[in-house]
């Protein structure tokens, strides 16, 4: 008989503030095809203390809906959690033993956690090691000496147990949860090791993330996000929210953008400001004046600002650009002018697919 076998295939999930995303991706062959897509519209309450995750049996039923409108067929499920409900640092600590190493990283993350280390689920992997000595006559103090790099990342054992239970819910296995960013990563930067601010424009917040050869070495959130360029206009102009982002729409497609872009400079300043910040906390962190990322990558709900990414090009000479996650898999040219409206919604979801079939997951 011929050795048949179903094509590998996964969703990527990204449940956010502002409902849910999903997507499926499937492998044939070498390369990942876009299978099925699906969202829903809706506030959830995810908070970073990971206490209140709003009604677990609500949000299960809606991912469950999803996956049954859209069609998917893969049960088994990679999904992000909100950058701001885990905590992730690059640290350098002394060359150790596995178990002391273990000690170690609790004890230094413990310092920086909301919560006891006993309610936390952390992770560590490293990410430089120690190098090795080629000298024969290494004394003891050299060994002591010796420093490696790793990525820790930490969040509530309680946030965990709420998305396993939506998941259980919803009829899916959950394989892996991960930070958002690292979606972002996978969907948006892939292999380059080229250092580049990420910046992931959501509804209610603006996440900032440093990449740097494929790791996230810095991170930072401002309270501005779509919503707040909708109540803007609304207040301006004098239009409830729903009126509000009609015009914002409006105004978006009308002499590209510019008019909606003075409408909003000063809402945004705090978003310049900020990427003013992430570029001088790295040029620290290199120790080097003349460090600076590559580029700047828009993603999320908002990134499709008009002129906002030229306004951040021109201010830092730093080729700014909306990122395109759709770029990495095969997809039906028919479907390419509402894959570009809604790829930045989707980054994220569609990075978690990916990562299993590029095998960047820990799973």
């Amino acid at each position: 008989m011929w050795p048949f076998s179903k094509p590998e295939s996964y969703l990527g999930v990204d449940i956010g503030s502002h409902g849910i995303k999903v997507v499926e991706i499937i492998k044939r062959g070498k390369r990942p095809h876009l299978f099925t897509y699906g969202f829903a519209d809706e506030s959830i309450a995810i908070h970073a203390d990971s206490e209140q995750l709003l009604d677990v049996d609500h949000v299960g039923a809606l991912l469950k809906q999803i996956c049954l409108k859209s069609k998917t067929v893969s049960k088994r499920a990679f999904a992000s959690l909100p950058a701001a409900a885990v905590y992730s640092g690059y640290f350098t600590i002394p060359a150790l033993k596995k178990e002391e190493k273990q000690l170690f990283v609790e004890r230094e993350v413990s310092k920086f956690l909301k919560q006891p280390i006993v309610d936390t689920a952390l992770d560590w992997k490293v990410i430089q090691p120690a190098k090795k000595s080629k000298d024969a006559k290494e004394t003891e103090e050299d060994k002591r000496n010796k420093v490696e790099h790793i990525l820790v990342t930490a969040t509530s054992k309680k946030l965990i147990a709420a998305y396993t239970e939506i998941f259980r819910i919803a009829g899916l296995q959950l394989l892996s949860l991960e930070s958002e960013v690292f979606g972002l990563i996978t969907a948006l930067v892939g292999t380059d090791p080229s250092p580049a601010l990420l910046i992931d424009m959501g509804g209610e917040q603006t996440d900032f993330f440093i990449v740097d050869e494929g790791v996230p070495i810095f991170f930072r959130s401002v309270n501005i996000g779509g919503r707040q360029c909708t109540e803007v206009i609304a207040a301006q102009l004098g239009l409830d929210m729903s009126q509000a982002e009609a015009v914002k729409r409006d105004m978006a497609a009308e002499h590209g953008g510019d008019a909606l872009l003075n409408l909003l400079k000063k809402t945004l300043e705090p978003l310049v400001e900020e990427v003013n910040y992430s570029l001088e906390i790295y040029t620290k962190q290199k120790e080097q004046e003349t460090a600076r990322p590559e580029k700047i990558i828009l993603t999320g709900g908002a990134a499709l600002l008009p002129k906002f990414d030229t306004l951040l090009s021109d201010r830092f000479s730093i080729k700014t650009y909306v990122g395109d996650p759709w770029s990495r898999v095969i997809y039906d040219p028919e479907l390419q002018p509402v894959l570009e409206s809604i790829g930045p919604r989707f980054a994220v979801a569609l990075g978690m697919a990916l990562r299993r079939l590029l095998k960047l997951s820990k799973v």
